[in-house]
Parts: C-alpha cells; sequence; structure tokens
C-alpha cells in the first residue's frame, strides 16, 4: 500500500456499523501575433472508471484522470464518500475514493462530479449493505429478522466456528458466515459463539445477541419500496403497508419496460408476484406483469430465516402523487412548514435548470384554504414553496405555469369531481382578458390536473393541483393592479351597496367581507378600496339613464358579457356575489372592473349543498344588482351584445359536443387510474357526525358514471332553456 494511501486510510478511520461490535494546467496562451486570436483547444478529461460497487464495509477504490486542464472533483455525499485529490493541473492524476462503512441498513448510492472546463463527467458509486463484523470482536447485535452475518478476518481456508448446541435451532455456520433465523419472540436471545483461525492459532469468543419482535411489528413487512429511484408512498391506515406507484397511462409499453426493485423489511430477503414464482432480490431489475394504471398488483415476502410470508399490494395510479410531510398540525393560518413531494409519470415539471422532471421535492409551507370548505372531514390545501433556507422558491409544476403558490382542491363537496375543472376549461376556450394581445400569457381561469395525495403517510383521495387567480393569472400591472375577492353574501358582495366605507387600514373590508388579493402585505403597497367602493355606488345608486352611459367607463363589456352568458349557462347561484373576483388591469389606464370566477363546484346540476338544480329554471340574478339592471334595463345595449356573443359561441366552446368532451376526458383518467375507487373507499365509511349535514351523504358515493350521463343531459336541457331566455332579450 502506498505511504499517501494509508496515511489517509489512518485519518478516515473507516467505522464499522455501529451495532457491530463492541470492543475490539491552464491552457497557455503562447503569446502569437495580435492580429491573430489564439487558436481555441478543445478540453479533454478521460477517467479509467464510470461506475464503483463497494462493499458494506467501504474503503478506498482508484481511479486515473487525464485532463487537458485544471479540474475539480465533488461528491454529491460527503457524508460517507470523500475524494482526494479534489482538485488538480492538467496531467495524468490517480484518484483515491474513500468509502466509509454502511451503517444505514440500506443500500446506498451517490454520485461524483469531474468538471474539466466545460467538460463533465460523472461517476456512479454504489454501496450494498449486509450484516458483518471484523474480527476480533467482543459481541454483535443483530435484528430480529435475522439473517446472515459475514465474518471477516478470518482465513480463506483452515478455521472453525463453534455453535452451542442450545443455540442450534437459530444459529448455524456456513464457511464464513453466520445464518441466523428469524425470532418471533418478544425477548431478546444471546449466545455465544466459539471462533477459531487456526492458521494463525487464535480464539474468539464473540456474543451474539438477537433482539426480539416489537409488540407491534409484523412478521416479514416491508416498510421501504423504491421503484426506479421512487420510493413509494403507503397509506398508514392499513394494516399491512399498500406501496402506490403511478404510469403514464399513454405509454402502451410500459408493462414490459424494466424497473429497478428496491425494498427492505425487517428480514426480508426476496419477494415473488402472484403468478410469477421468480424470485426478486432488493436491487434487481424487474419487469413486471400486469403493470397498468387502476391495477392492484399482490406480492410476497420470503427469508430463508422462516418459512412464513405476508402478502403485500402494490397499487397501480395513472395520476400523479402529492406527498405532504408536516411536523405540526395543519390549520387555517398561518402556514405550517411542510415538504412537497410531486411524482409525475409523465414527467412535466420544471424547477429551474432540471427539466422535465419525474420526481420533485421541496420545502414549503401549508394552510387550509376555503372558508365553507374547511367545515368538511376532507380540506383544501393551499401552499407555497420554499428553498431551503426558506427564501421564496418558484416551480413549473405539471407543465401548470412557473409559480410559487399552490392550490390542492379537494373537492369535497362535488360528486362528479371535475365541475370546476371543466367549467374552467372551458370558461378559458373563449374568455380572455380584454388586452391578451399585449400580455398574450394573461388567462381569466385557473389551470390544475387531477392528482393523489397522501399527508403524513395517509391517503387523502383525488385533489386537483391547480394555479391561482392572482395578478400573475391575469398579467395585470405591479403598480396600478388590483383583486378583490367578494367572500359572502353582504350588500357589498352583491354590489347592493354597504355600511361604510373601508378606513383602508387593512386588507379585508370587513363590514363588506371583501379582501383585497393583490397587492397585498407582502407586496409593498398599501390597502385602498375606493376603487371598489366607488364601483358599488354606481351599480347600486345611479339612474337608469346614467348607467347605462358610463357602463363601459366602468366594466369591461368583454368580461361582463361573457360571465353574465356563462354564469347563467351553469347555474351558478353561489358565485354571483360570493365567490367571485373584480379586477383591474391598470388604475392609471383605466378603471374598467373584469369579472373573475371562482369555486365553481356548486354548479352544472348541482347546488353548493349536492342538491339537484332544475335546468329550466329562470335566470341566475339572486340578488346580484349589476345581474338585474343588466335584465331589467339593457345598460350600452349589453342585450344585443349578449346575443351576439352567445350565437357566436354556443354551437362551439359551449356545445354538447364540448361540454361531453371535458367530462370524458376526467371520468376516464379518474376510473382507469382506479383513483375514483380508492376516493369513494376512504371517505365512504369516514366519521362525519360533526360535519354540517344538508342530505348529501346518501349521493357522495353513487356511481361515477351515473353522474356524468345526468351532467350531460342537465347540460343539453339548459342550452335550450338559455337559448329561450336570450332570445327574450332585446334584440336584432
Amino acid at each position: 500500500m502506498k505511504l499517501g494511501t494509508l496515511k489517509r486510510l489512518l485519518l478516515l478511520a473507516i467505522p464499522l456499523l455501529s451495532y457491530a461490535c463492541s470492543g475490539g494546467g491552464e491552457i497557455i496562451d503562447d503569446g502569437g501575433s495580435t492580429e491573430q486570436p489564439p487558436v481555441e483547444v478543445e478540453t479533454t478529461l478521460t477517467l479509467s472508471k464510470q461506475s464503483i460497487k463497494t462493499s458494506v464495509a467501504g474503503g478506498v477504490h482508484y481511479i486515473d484522470l487525464e485532463s487537458s486542464t485544471k479540474w475539480s472533483a465533488v461528491s454529491s455525499d460527503e457524508q460517507w464518500l470523500n475524494i482526494f485529490p479534489s482538485e488538480g493541473s492538467a496531467g495524468e492524476t490517480e484518484i483515491e475514493i474513500y468509502a466509509q462503512a454502511n451503517q444505514t441498513t440500506r443500500d446506498r448510492s451517490a454520485t461524483i462530479t469531474f468538471t474539466a472546463g466545460k467538460k463533465t463527467q460523472v461517476v456512479e458509486v454504489s454501496q450494498g449493505w449486509g450484516y458483518y463484523f471484523a474480527l476480533p470482536c467482543e459481541s454483535y447485535k443483530i435484528g430480529y429478522g435475522g439473517g446472515d452475518i459475514e465474518i471477516q478476518g478470518l482465513p480463506e481456508v483452515d478455521f472453525t466456528i463453534g455453535i452451542p448446541s442450545d443455540a442450534s435451532e437459530w444459529v448455524t455456520a456456513v464457511d464464513n458466515t453466520l445464518e441466523v433465523m428469524f425470532n418471533e419472540n418478544k425477548s431478546s436471545r444471546s449466545t455465544t459463539i466459539l471462533v477459531r483461525d487456526n492458521s494463525k492459532k487464535k480464539s474468539y469468543e464473540v456474543e451474539l445477541i438477537q433482539e426480539g419482535m416489537t409488540s407491534n411489528a409484523k412478521v416479514m413487512m416491508i416498510d421501504e419500496m423504491i421503484i426506479d429511484g421512487y420510493k413509494c408512498p403507503t397509506d398508514a391506515l392499513t394494516a399491512t403497508p399498500d406501496f402506490f406507484y403511478s404510469v403514464d397511462m399513454d405509454d402502451k409499453d410500459v408493462a414490459s419496460k424494466p424497473l429497478k426493485l428496491t425494498f427492505h423489511g425487517e428480514g426480508v430477503q426476496w419477494i415473488t408476484f402472484t403468478g410469477d414464482s421468480k424470485k426478486y432480490y432488493s436491487g434487481d431489475e424487474v419487469t413486471i406483469k400486469n403493470l397498468k394504471a387502476g391495477a392492484t398488483l399482490l406480492f410476497f415476502t420470503h427469508s430463508k430465516t422462516t418459512d412464513k410470508s405476508l402478502m403485500h399490494q402494490l397499487v397501480v395510479s395513472g395520476l400523479p402523487f402529492v406527498e405532504i410531510t408536516t411536523s405540526e398540525d395543519i390549520k387555517d393560518e398561518p402556514k405550517v412548514d411542510c415538504t412537497i413531494k410531486l411524482f409525475d409519470p409523465k414527467a412535466r415539471t420544471d424547477a429551474g435548470d432540471n427539466k422535465n422532471l419525474k420526481y420533485f421535492e421541496s420545502k414549503a409551507g401549508i394552510e387550509y384554504r376555503g372558508a365553507g370548505a374547511q367545515r368538511y372531514v376532507k380540506k383544501p390545501y393551499n401552499f407555497k414553496l420554499y428553498t431551503s433556507s426558506g427564501e421564496k422558491r418558484e416551480a413549473e409544476l405539471l407543465n401548470i405555469r412557473n409559480d410559487n403558490s399552490w392550490i390542492l382542491d379537494a373537492m369535497f363537496l362535488d360528486i362528479a369531481h371535475m365541475r370546476t375543472r371543466v367549467c374552467f376549461d372551458i370558461w378559458n376556450e373563449f374568455n380572455k382578458p380584454y388586452y391578451v394581445d399585449q400580455k398574450p400569457k394573461a388567462m381569466s381561469g385557473t389551470r390544475g390536473l387531477h392528482t393523489e395525495v397522501f399527508l403524513n403517510g395517509q391517503y387523502r383521495g383525488i385533489f386537483t393541483l391547480t394555479d391561482r387567480i392572482d395578478r400573475k393569472q391575469y398579467q395585470i400591472e405591479q403598480n396600478g393592479g388590483y383583486i378583490y375577492k367578494a367572500k359572502g353574501w353582504t350588500d357589498a358582495c352583491r354590489l347592493r351597496g354597504y355600511s361604510a366605507r373601508s378606513s383602508n387600514d387593512d386588507y379585508y373590508w370587513n363590514s363588506a367581507d371583501i379582501e383585497q388579493e393583490y397587492p397585498d402585505a407582502d407586496d409593498g403597497f398599501a390597502p385602498n378600496f375606493n376603487y371598489l367602493a366607488d364601483m358599488i355606488d354606481f351599480v347600486a345608486k345611479s339612474s337608469k339613464e346614467e348607467f347605462s352611459a358610463n357602463f363601459e367607463q366602468h366594466f369591461d363589456m368583454n368580461s361582463i358579457v361573457d360571465g353574465f352568458i356563462f354564469l347563467n349557462l351553469i347555474v351558478a347561484h353561489d358565485n354571483i356575489g360570493r365567490n367571485t373576483f373584480w379586477i383591474l388591469r391598470n388604475v392609471n389606464e383605466s378603471k374598467k372592473f373584469m369579472h373573475g370566477l371562482w369555486d365553481l363546484d356548486g354548479t352544472l346540476g348541482r347546488t353548493w349543498h349536492r342538491y339537484t338544480e332544475d335546468p329550466n329554471q329562470g335566470w341566475v340574478s339572486s340578488g346580484f344588482r349589476i345581474y338585474e339592471r343588466i335584465i331589467n334595463e339593457n345598460p350600452a345595449n349589453i342585450h344585443q351584445k349578449i346575443y351576439d356573443r352567445w350565437n357566436e359561441i354556443k354551437d362551439n366552446q359551449l356545445s354538447l359536443e364540448n361540454f361531453s368532451e371535458k367530462v370524458d376526458g376526467y371520468a376516464k383518467i379518474m376510473i382507469e387510474s382506479g383513483a375514483r375507487d380508492r376516493e369513494v373507499n376512504r371517505w365512504l365509511n369516514a366519521d362525519m357526525s360533526d360535519q354540517p349535514h344538508w342530505g348529501y351523504a346518501s349521493v357522495y358515493y353513487g356511481d361515477l358514471d351515473d353522474e356524468i350521463a345526468y351532467m350531460k343531459e342537465w347540460w343539453g336541457k339548459r342550452l335550450t332553456k338559455l337559448n329561450s331566455l336570450i332570445n327574450s332579450l332585446s334584440h336584432n
């Protein structure tokens, strides 16, 4: 061994397992003519190895490096993997890679990244794990699952291992390995093993201690499964962990692609799948038969240390997974720290320079969102992404948009689990902010995708991950733009007046039940409800003549016409006053308000408390003063504009065919992924004794196909009725 290597090994002092034993050249300018620039020489970087496998005990490995310029090397995990030297000059260098003993009880891996100029090469380092001890050793402890313990420090031949007769039923010696059986007793057991190195005429006594099973442990239960580097979530509510994995439902060849399968469980050595007798060990590449969305695959654990086996389930979805981990209970506000993990088999997430990610993880702050929705057992969430140091972080989740703040909509009151998404998808197709030519990214509705959510290891069901109605969505100006959110049924929310103007000392106009969403305190601007109060005065107090003459000075006609048509089509009684936004792009240029929509789950044939809606009812106004005046007074000849716009979109974006396509698409992914059944099973028997009841319990778990058929029939009837209503308006 080289002297330098020996010194560094002594300094490293590679430890044994904690439970194993006790006692014992830059490119130089050639100075050519100033008339000719120096020739750029391509950097070269070559390595003798691209991967390293090291034993559980660790050790030193060598890589020969050759570079045409100075270089550097960085380990992705310096806790156990170190490099010497970690930088150097042009030429040839022998690199020493030091791997410490694996004390984690898991296989592990890391990378070493070598960089020279613009050249980069990565060396993959993997380290297995297993039981072992090195002589001399006074005692060794092993878990209740048993397994093979390798004895290091013996010659290849000429040694003996003595096992006391009273321990022969649970420990045997094969070559230099002790085979320890599974201990199903809660009490530990021990014996003294006599190991003799006959070549050196040395004897060693080693006390072997095996722990007993903990009271809540199950024989041969897997506690971790990793598929292609993704640690599968489990549902802690089931007796035996059900592991969840998701596949791309559009990939027809997904079941034929090999996956690296890694697992861990006390005493578990291999697994088998139903209908497949082949033994699969942790770290093997596996082609799993019948791996498709909606499938539930059974597999069984095995070990030579016991004849017992335990059945597990691998639940296969086709939806992205969102895992939320918190150390304290989530509340309405403020946000509590959490970790957000997103797994998407379609790889639609970008985070900075990292593109097309299947797996994304971030620190975040999370809280409940909504008002009425917090009354229910399944609650929606709002979360904001942060860096590890607590700074604001943005990411483009599921190709929705690049943002910091996100919503997980629980859709608890929506039997179909799609109403808000269907409505906004259609709304986005025909309604755009009036300045979209100048701001092509501006949108007036949210975007979102269905996911399955896990909270602290418990399955929570189907949610949609969506963006928000905010400044970025509408692309309003930072200095001059305003967003107000009406949250109740006050006169102010319904544009009928107010008891007192806001004093503008807070971002919440309490007596009006209206919040200034933008700008808020984080944006560095003061609250200002004067613009909204002036608009309420105009709607509530102006004469018929004044209302008509000045209507287009106060409102964007495109937004009001489209909103009037759409909210009357979907029968959104819960969104004309309450659950609505009023948006100003830039008060320095115009004080025209746009009408923003929100929380459209109480639509498309059902009220916000799940009662059915009559598709043949009249106008949706319910005290919403601006709609009452539109219907009765025809300000600025808006009836003609409503009539013209209706005839432009009723057979296109609002057609039954387009509606059915949206509904069928969402139903398909929920049914084929198996998520709908899991949602029903999760909440079917949940304790809802403290929940408000409006007779919805009997319909929440109805057949999704029946609900889809009802929604389509309802939409067709409502189209006919609204066509009649609009034709009754004054028009040419």
